[in-house]
């Protein structure tokens, strides 16, 4: 009986497991690692460039969206200032913090059933806190949806990327240097991020340039890469330092009035204009080295290859061993 339940349990451990594979995508993770090493062909970025390019669409979207919400707060926040409120009420409601910015601002507005009948100057501190609240709950929305995108932006670009480095081999530039999983692993270790992926989509190009002759030994010095890859990688490097985020802890950390938290959206505002120039350069980055991959495929003609298994440094050195 004992071994029967152990088994029943066993099962139903293995068919809980299964299940999370699937829904996770563990399941495919491990076929395709399966896989990796098997002979393949081309294989077009076609489909990924296209879901890439409606994230990226609405990344850059929602982030002008952020800017102009941010320059509708500092333009509200300037007429305050000129009005003589030097102070923000709470952006939630708490009665005993808008009786303190009541007293900071010289409004009759001490007692909180005031304040809840709206009796009096409580009617306006009620006013400013209501539109300072719904700006505050804008902003918020807006800069979940821009996570949100940004986590589909990671996905997808990751997944183009490791394609367009699987691809490498079927168009006869042999030798690259970076492999296809170091190719997106490069964009998650901090400080290499900044500048590896730059060199990461350099290879790409120059090994999809159709101009270069098939097998070309010396491909890394004939084939060219465009300006555009200059211009990504400057802005995400831009991005990295100037970002909502740097904004808030670093380069306005200290926002005690309207004039201060003012300046801080004038530059929230410039940052995320750069965020959606990012989202713009990456479409156009990735569509041409989509274009440049397709042209080189057409001019090589399909071929099977085999990607190299990665060498065992301690086979290699019983080898040496052998030998001598």
């Amino acid at each position: 009986m004992d071994d029967k339940d152990s088994k029943f349990d066993q099962r139903q451990r293995s068919t809980s497991t299964n299940i999370f594979k699937k829904i996770s995508g563990r399941e495919e993770l491990d076929r395709a690692k399966a896989r990796r090493y098997d002979p393949y062909s081309y294989e077009s970025n076609g489909s990924t460039l296209k879901l890439l390019i409606v994230i990226l669409s609405v990344w850059s979207i929602i982030s002008i969206c952020l800017a102009i919400q941010d320059y509708r707060i500092s333009a509200m926040l300037n007429e305050w200032n000129k009005q003589g409120i030097t102070t923000l009420p709470p952006s939630s409601f708490d009665p005993q913090g808008l009786i303190d910015f009541a007293k900071n601002e010289n409004f009759e507005c001490i007692n909180i059933n005031d304040l809840l009948s709206e009796l009096g100057d409580c009617q306006n501190v009620m006013e400013f806190h209501s539109s300072f609240a719904t700006a505050q709950d804008i902003s918020f929305l807006l800069f979940a949806f821009l996570v949100i995108s940004l986590l589909g932006c990671i996905f997808v670009f990751g997944a183009f990327t490791h394609r367009a480095s699987r691809n490498l081999l079927t168009l006869r530039s042999e030798g690259q240097r970076f492999s296809p999983e170091m190719a997106v692993t490069w964009f998650f270790i901090p400080i290499m991020n900044l500048f590896k992926p730059w060199r990461v989509y350099i290879e790409l190009f120059k090994g999809s340039d159709p101009s270069v002759k098939a097998g070309e030994p010396n491909w890394k010095s004939k084939g060219t890469a465009p300006k555009i890859i200059h211009f990504w990688e400057l802005s995400f490097l831009l991005i990295f330092f100037f970002n909502p985020i740097t904004i808030s802890r670093i380069w306005f950390s200290v926002r005690k009035t309207t004039e201060d938290i003012s300046s801080a959206h004038n530059a929230l505002i410039i940052a995320e204009i750069m965020l959606a120039i990012l989202g713009f350069l990456a479409m156009f980055l990735t569509a041409k080295l989509h274009i440049w991959q397709e042209k080189r495929n057409e001019l090589i003609g399909p071929i099977l290859v085999t990607p190299p298994k990665p060498i065992d440094p301690i086979s290699e050195i019983l080898k040496d061993d052998k030998k001598l």
